[in-house]
């Protein structure tokens, strides 16, 4: 059960929030057990909200509000307090509670977060714990925050790029399928009816048009099944290297802009990391894991493994073979010239303003091939549909002689 108390602590601050017990007794003892004296208590009707991993809106939302709290002079309780009061969800209302309720009992705000398990990512808790070691956890929040918004522009920029080309091709589908459906089969009476041999091409789209509207459910399953079996094979392992293999070492300009997106990520959040005064062994650690990639996550654990052994960071990353020349060679000025921060700034813009540039790029040519793609296949069912056309006048224009 959990009940919610307002009440005030030894120090006679007002001091409110949630606490798990059995019993409204148990509840008693353990905030008299904390040092707060009770006003108010009382059990929560609702039913209890299922911790769930936290979004990234929300984590910069949590995130920029303690900063500004913390600046302001509130302590990491009485911040957690006010954006309690300010926060809608019922499932981000629970987290504070929780994080309150265990820094009360004596934990550290990262060590709170910890507890949490997946609801915070990693790097996030990672961050907070360097923060509140060093003294400037204000400054750690205000950067984690920037950076979570960073990466969900970033993912919102490769989503809406991919937006337009799937909108596309699932209207020419859709088209495709409504003339299979409705326009063929009127033609094919007719020409039934007339008697006219139909060439290759019609019969041929006579067959996919029957195929559609009598086997429409085989082809549901089918679709159905392979994907079913692509899930399966990508759940696993082996299945998800072979995958990430080939998505990474993917040509043209799709495998250009997966593979930007990849670097633009560890760079940003390599920054992050050596900013925020994580070592290099943990920062690696870390991004291997956000890396989004089975074969660079892999690369950067070779890195740094070699890095532990005493070997420099872009020596270690160039004997990998997985980074692009750039990237190592900006690493090593960084390392020589001791300000390795602003090199992954400045690796964090490069990558972004060719991402940029290749999406743009990849979008320019899309449009074109989608447009000749569409003709192909209106030009294919015009002329399958109506060159018995030109057979039947034939036909007539001999029977009028």
């Amino acid at each position: 059960m959990i009940f919610k108390y307002i009440g005030r602590d030894e120090s006679g601050n007002p001091a409110r929030g949630e606490v798990e017990a059995n019993s409204e007794e148990e509840a008693r003892n353990l905030l008299h057990e904390r040092g707060i004296h009770i006003i108010e208590i009382k059990r929560l009707r609702t039913k209890r909200v299922v911790l769930k991993r936290i979004k990234p809106v929300d984590i910069i939302f949590f995130a920029r509000q303690l900063s500004l709290l913390l600046r302001s002079g509130f302590t990491i309780l009485g911040a957690l307090d006010a954006v309690e009061e300010n926060v809608k969800k019922p499932f981000l209302k629970q987290i504070i509670a929780k994080l309150r309720e265990d820094i009360i009992g004596g934990e550290s705000f990262s060590e709170s977060l910890r507890k949490l398990g997946d609801v915070f990512p990693r790097v996030f808790i990672e961050t907070v714990h360097v923060g509140e070691a060093t003294g400037n956890l204000d400054s750690v929040l205000l950067r984690i925050a920037d950076f979570f918004e960073k990466e969900e522009e970033l993912r919102r920029k490769v989503r809406n790029a991919f937006t337009y080309p799937k909108i596309v091709v699932s209207l020419i589908l859709i088209a495709v399928v409504f003339i299979l459906v409705t326009i063929v089969p009127v033609f094919k009476k007719i020409y039934e009816s007339a008697g006219v041999k139909l060439p290759l091409p019609t019969r041929i789209l006579i067959s996919v048009s029957n195929g559609v509207i009598h086997y429409w459910w085989l082809i549901a399953i089918a679709i159905f099944i392979i994907y079913i079996l692509f899930r399966s094979f990508s759940s696993t392992k082996k299945g998800r290297e072979r995958i990430d293999e080939f998505l990474f070492n993917m040509p043209t300009i799709l495998g250009k802009i997966y593979r930007e997106n990849i670097f633009l990520r560890i760079s940003h959040t390599f920054e992050t990391l050596i900013r925020s005064g994580i070592s290099i062994g943990e920062a690696f650690e870390l991004l291997s894991q956000i890396a989004g990639n089975l074969t660079i996550s892999k690369a950067i654990d070779e890195a740094r493994e070699k890095i532990m052994q005493g070997e420099s960071i872009s020596r270690a990353i160039l004997e990998t073979k997985k980074f692009p020349l750039i990237f190592t060679r900006m690493i090593a000025v960084g390392e020589s010239g001791g300000n390795l921060e602003e090199v992954l700034s400045e690796m964090t813009g490069y990558f972004e303003r060719e991402l940029d540039s290749d999406i743009k790029r990849f979008v320019a040519l899309l449009e074109p091939t989608l447009t000749i793609v569409l003709g192909i296949i209106v030009g294919f069912i015009a002329f399958a549909v109506y060159l018995p056309l030109f057979d039947m006048a034939r036909l007539i224009t001999r029977g009028g002689h």
